[in-house]
């Protein structure tokens, strides 16, 4: 496929911060793709640009040597990209200007082959999509960094358990609504709301919202309906010279003892899934809670292994984890971030495709999801259209 033009330009994300979209022509089809950005970010993410630097990079180095070439395969143009970088973590053309392209080069193809993106995606990966259910992870109460105050843990999700996804998109947004009123009548205050979208707790109590979450489920019968999950991003609130984290009030947890609250809120609580219950470097608390909590909840790693096939397998040969969070500008690329998933399936880990905090309305992470049969989606509170259309558009192709 030969590429005619490509166009750069920086559009707000939802945190309303620059962030990049690319427009890409090959005769008479056109593919628009936008990236998103993070806010708690692992070590070893790659570097993003700032958007202004990145457009300057693309037009003086990238663009007249992609328009010279033929591109055939989605790993083709993106080891070119990868290749003129040449550097580890992406630094010289920035993470998220590669990403951009491969996401608009994927577009682009998937109408040139005449297939949907999902289609597209699972053909470059070699893999059969398998009809399966793709569990909903909502962020509907925002804490850590992704709030002003309240619980250092950084997200608590419901996850739906009916069979289809508009059905558990639905009941979401249901019980997002009841939620809304619970708190608010708590507090006795207007209502608050974070990153992405989900509602500010009044105070640093880090079981509150689980609390809140069961008394819902109790009071509208939806017992067996819904799961909880959280994000506890505990590097946020890990301090490396006590060795120890503060996840309550001046309170300091020390390894053993944060695995034992962990593993009291499973006995409680109907959960499903924990992700980075540890330092992104505390691979023996990541082994531990796999080895002791991993035969009843997901173990997820995110900061742990950035979507990068490195820590994954570091992951897999340590029994750290037994799910993945995949995350595409963890890694900078369409292709790198199907080989991430292709090695985490073939050794059995669970895959959550997610967001960012700083979001956009491009929906690609739901085709991808779909596209490479992932076991959830999670895009945030069903609430602003950032996040929406990623759950929208989820079922749509479901």
């Amino acid at each position: 496929m030969k590429i005619n033009q490509i166009k750069l330009s920086i559009i707000q994300d939802s945190r309303q911060r620059d962030t990049l979209e690319a427009e890409m022509t090959s005769g008479d089809f056109r593919a628009v793709s936008s990236v998103p950005a993070g806010k708690s970010k692992g070590d070893n993410e790659p570097v993003s640009l700032e958007s202004n630097q990145a457009i300057e990079i693309f037009n003086d180095l990238v663009k007249d040597k992609i328009l010279e070439k033929d591109f055939n395969f989605q790993i083709e143009f993106d080891q070119f990209l990868i290749k003129l970088d040449g550097t580890e973590k992406k630094e010289k053309l920035g993470g998220n200007l590669i990403l951009v392209l491969s996401q608009a080069f994927a577009r682009l193809m998937a109408q040139f082959q005449g297939k949907k993106l999902w289609q597209y995606l699972a053909d470059e990966a070699g893999c059969q999509t398998k009809k399966k259910n793709i569990y909903l992870c909502l962020n509907l109460i925002n804490g850590g960094a992704h709030a002003s105050r309240g619980p250092q843990i950084q997200e608590y999700w419901i996850i739906p358990q009916l069979s289809n996804v508009q059905e558990s998109y639905q009941l979401a947004q249901d019980f997002f609504e009841k939620l809304k009123d619970e708190i608010k009548k708590e507090s006795n205050q207007n209502l608050e709301f974070g990153d992405e979208g989900g509602i500010i707790m009044p105070d640093d109590n880090p079981i509150r919202p689980l609390e809140i979450y069961q008394q819902i489920i109790t009071q509208n019968n939806w017992s067996g309906k819904v799961k909880f999950g959280l994000d506890c991003a505990a590097t946020q609130f890990y301090h490396q010279k006590q060795n120890q984290y503060q996840i309550e009030g001046f309170k300091l947890f020390s390894e053993k003892e944060l695995l034992g609250f962990y593993s009291k809120l499973v006995n409680q609580y109907p959960m499903q899934s924990i992700e980075d219950p540890f330092d992104e470097n505390d691979w023996t608390g990541f082994q531990d809670i796999t080895a002791g909590l991993g035969g009843k909840i997901w173990i997820v790693g995110d900061d742990l292994t950035t979507t990068n096939p490195i820590y994954i397998q570091k992951a897999i040969d340590q029994k750290a984890i037994n799910a993945v969070l995949i995350k595409l500008t963890q890694i900078g690329s369409v292709s790198e971030t199907i080989q991430a998933i292709k090695l985490a399936q073939n050794n059995g880990l669970k895959i959550i495709v997610s967001h960012r905090s700083g979001e956009t309305m491009d929906d690609f992470i739901a085709d991808l999801a779909f596209g490479l049969s992932a076991d959830g989606l999670k895009a945030g509170a069903p609430g602003p259209a950032v996040r929406c259309v990623k759950y929208e558009r989820l079922a749509e192709i479901d």
